[in-house]
């Protein structure tokens, strides 16, 4: 792993506990609207799920909840994580909670690199109602923007 990689990992891992307190209403960064699928639950509109294949969010669920290759690395009331490593993840997958008014649903966050730079890319599979996917897709997006800022940061400090 590269250590641009590796930063990305350690300013994920250290954002993550506080990720929950982000919300659709916080104007750090205004990321770009969500497009919604042209018909049907949003699975119809994925045909994979960061390289895998894809799924309804439920069977989405069961299968990286129960990967012995993932460590959970985050559990609250909403949601519940998993990453590829503990301290440097490079594939995040959270779930929401049953009680979750977006439940059932799958965000799946990788770090890829894109010419020299770090991007996250998202996917999400939102089997629940409209709006509340609507928002939960929303603050994924602000938190995705925040950890980017961060990061985009720390690598330009260390190039210092």
């Amino acid at each position: 792993m590269s250590p641009a990689s590796r930063l990305l990992a350690v300013a994920v891992m250290a954002v993550l506990p506080f990720t929950h307190i982000a919300l659709a209403a916080d104007d750090i960064v205004k990321p770009a609207p969500t497009p919604m699928p042209s018909a049907g639950p949003t699975i119809a509109a994925a045909t994979e799920f960061c390289g895998d294949a894809p799924g309804k969010a439920e069977e989405l669920i069961k299968r990286y909840s129960t990967d012995s290759k993932l460590k959970q690395v985050f559990k609250s009331v909403d949601y519940v994580a998993y990453g590829d490593d503990e301290k440097n993840a490079t594939v995040m997958y959270s779930f929401t909670a049953s009680g979750h008014p977006a439940y059932p649903a799958a965000v799946c966050r990788r770090v890829v690199k894109e010419g020299d730079n770090l991007v996250i890319k998202m996917m999400v599979v939102c089997d629940g109602a409209e709006e509340p996917c609507a928002k939960l897709r929303n603050d994924f997006n602000v938190m995705n923007a925040k950890m980017q800022v961060e990061v985009n940061q720390k690598i330009a400090a260390d190039k210092k």
